[in-house]
C-alpha cells in the first residue's frame, strides 16, 4: 500500500489516475465542473471502462456547469444526481475509488474553482481494503435515494446467468481479468436486486461471497444442478488475491527499512565524529549543572548507537538503473518463494521457501545484486515450486486462511505506517539529493562547534 499527500497540480494528479484505470471509476463528488477531468472520465467509458458518478442535485451541477453531465451516459459511464436531505444537508464526499484498490480523497473538489484554493487530495494505492469501505459508501448512497437504485429495462435473466457461469469459469481458471470484463458487461444491464449485490460483491473483490450467491441465483433461476462449488474457487481466488497484497506490503516494508539502514549508515559515517564532538563541547560549555547533565545523557545515548553502527560496511554503490533492476529481480523472486505460498506444502518444502525469502531478503537489503538475481534464476529453474493439488480446498480452511492472510497484512501495513512516521525516515524520504543534505549538515554542525569553541 502507498500512500501520498498533494498540494500542488492537484488536477493533473487526478487526471494521471483516471487515466491509469482499467476496470472501473467510482467518482462521489459534490460538484464536478471541471471540463479536463470530465472530459477525462468520457474517455474512460468509451474505452469500455465502468464510470459512474455520484453528484449533488443543485443549480451549479444541474444547469450552471460548462456541460452536460449526462453525455457521460452517452459514452457508456452512469451519471446519479443525490436530492438534498429534509434538513437540507448535502452530499459532500470528494472520493474516488479506481480499480477497488486505488482511493482518492481530501478537500478538493472537482470544480474550476478548486484549482484556485489551497487544497488537498491523498492518493493510496494498492490498498484494497480501503477501496472496500469507500465502495460500500458509494453503493450504499446510491441504495439509500429513490429513484437512484432503482433498476429500468428489461431483466434479461438468461444472459445474466450465462455472465455468471463464465464469471465461475473465470474464478476456476485463476483468470481475474476474466472476471472483470465480465463484470463490465453485466453491469451495463439490468439487473434484479440478488445480481447488483453479486456485482457489488465482485467489485470488491469478495469472490467467496460473490461466486456462493451467484450459484444461488443460479439454482433459483434455471433449477439446474451445480456441481462445482463456486464459493471455493472464490475463495481461492481470494487467498491468491491476498497473497499478492500481502507481498507487495512485505517489499514495501523491506524497502523502506532498507532506505533506513542506508541513510543512517551514511549519517554516522558522514556526520558521526562530528555530533560527538559537537556533544562534548557542549558538556565543557554547560552553564549549570543540569545543562551539564543533559548534555553527558545525549552524549551517552549517541555514542550507543554509533559504536553499534559505525563499523557496518558501506553497501556497494548502484546507479539509478541498477538500482531499478535488483528492485525488480527482487520483487519477482520474493513473489516466487514467498513462505505464505507455501503454508499447505509438505514442511520440507516449507523450510526451503522460508531460507530463500530471508537469504533473498538479505541480498536485496545488502545490494547484493548477483545473489539476488542467482536466486531469482534458481526459482525460475524449478528449485522451489508450488503444488496447486495441495490448496486447501474446504471452505472452513480457506476462510481460516483468508483471516491469516488479512491479519498479517494489516499487521505489515501498520509497521509501515509506524516507520514511515519516525524522524529519521522523514528526514531521509524528504531530501531526495542526499549529497546535498549531508553536506548541508556537515556545514552546520561545523559552523556550530566554531562557535562553541570561541564561547
Amino acid at each position: 500500500m502507498r500512500t501520498q499527500a498533494y498540494f500542488q497540480n492537484i488536477q493533473q494528479h487526478i487526471i494521471q489516475q483516471i487515466k491509469a484505470a482499467k476496470q472501473s471509476v467510482l467518482v462521489a463528488v459534490a460538484w464536478l465542473t471541471d471540463v479536463t477531468i470530465f472530459r477525462e472520465l468520457c474517455n474512460k467509458a468509451e474505452c469500455g471502462i465502468l464510470v459512474e458518478l455520484l453528484l449533488v442535485q443543485d443549480s451549479i451541477n444541474n444547469g450552471m456547469a460548462p456541460f452536460d453531465h449526462m453525455r457521460l451516459e452517452q459514452c457508456g459511464g452512469r451519471v446519479y444526481f443525490v436530492p438534498p436531505q429534509a434538513d437540507g444537508a448535502i452530499m459532500h464526499h470528494k472520493f474516488c475509488i479506481i480499480d477497488g484498490c486505488t482511493v482518492i480523497t481530501g478537500s478538493y473538489n472537482w470544480s474550476k474553482k478548486a484549482q484556485l484554493n489551497d487544497e488537498n487530495i491523498v492518493i493510496t494505492e494498492d490498498a484494497s481494503e480501503l477501496g472496500t469501505q469507500f465502495i460500500k459508501e458509494f453503493e450504499g448512497i446510491k441504495s439509500r435515494f429513490a429513484g437512484i437504485a432503482k433498476e429500468t429495462g428489461r431483466v434479461d435473466t438468461a444472459t445474466i446467468i450465462r455472465r455468471l457461469e463464465l464469471i465461475k469459469t473465470f474464478a476456476a481458471l485463476d483468470e481475474e481479468d476474466g472476471i472483470n470484463t465480465q463484470l463490465l458487461k453485466l453491469k451495463a444491464q439490468p439487473m434484479p436486486p440478488e445480481v447488483a449485490e453479486i456485482a457489488r460483491q465482485l467489485t470488491m473483490r469478495q469472490y467467496g461471497t460473490a461466486l456462493n450467491l451467484a450459484d444461488e441465483f443460479i439454482k433459483a433461476q434455471s433449477r439446474i444442478a451445480v456441481y462445482d462449488d463456486a464459493e471455493v474457487f472464490g475463495l481461492q481466488l481470494e487467498c491468491r488475491s491476498l497473497e499478492v497484497q500481502l507481498n507487495a506490503l512485505e517489499n514495501e516494508l523491506v524497502e523502506a527499512e532498507k532506505l533506513l539502514h542506508e541513510f543512517v549508515t551514511r549519517h554516522t559515517r558522514e556526520l558521526g565524529p562530528l555530533i560527538l564532538e559537537l556533544l562534548q563541547l557542549k558538556q565543557l560549555t554547560a552553564q549549570t549543572s543540569a545543562e551539564k547533565a543533559e548534555a553527558e545523557q545525549d552524549e551517552a545515548t549517541y555514542r550507543q548507537g554509533y559504536e553499534a553502527s559505525k563499523n557496518a560496511p558501506p553497501l556497494p554503490l548502484l546507479t539509478e538503473d541498477e538500482k531499478r533492476s535488483l528492485t525488480k529481480m527482487y520483487r519477482e523472486a520474493s513473489m516466487l518463494c514467498h513462505p505464505d505460498r507455501f503454508a499447505n506444502e509438505p514442511p520440507d518444502k516449507q523450510k526451503l521457501a522460508e531460507e530463500l525469502f530471508k537469504e533473498l531478503a538479505e541480498a536485496y537489503a545488502n545490494n547484493d545484486t548477483a545473489k539476488v538475481q542467482a536466486t531469482l534464476q534458481n526459482l525460475k529453474n524449478g528449485i522451489l515450486t508450488l503444488n496447486h493439488n495441495n490448496a486447501p480446498n474446504k471452505k472452513d480452511l480457506l476462510k481460516t486462511r483468508l483471516t491469516i492472510l488479512k491479519n498479517k497484512a494489516t499487521t505489515i501495513a501498520q509497521k509501515i505506517k509506524d516507520l514511515q512516521q519516525t524522524e529519521t525516515y522523514t528526514t531521509a524520504t524528504k531530501h531526495p539529493d542526499w549529497d546535498e543534505y549531508f553536506e548541508s549538515a556537515k556545514t552546520n554542525l561545523q559552523e556550530q562547534i566554531k562557535q562553541l569553541k570561541t564561547f
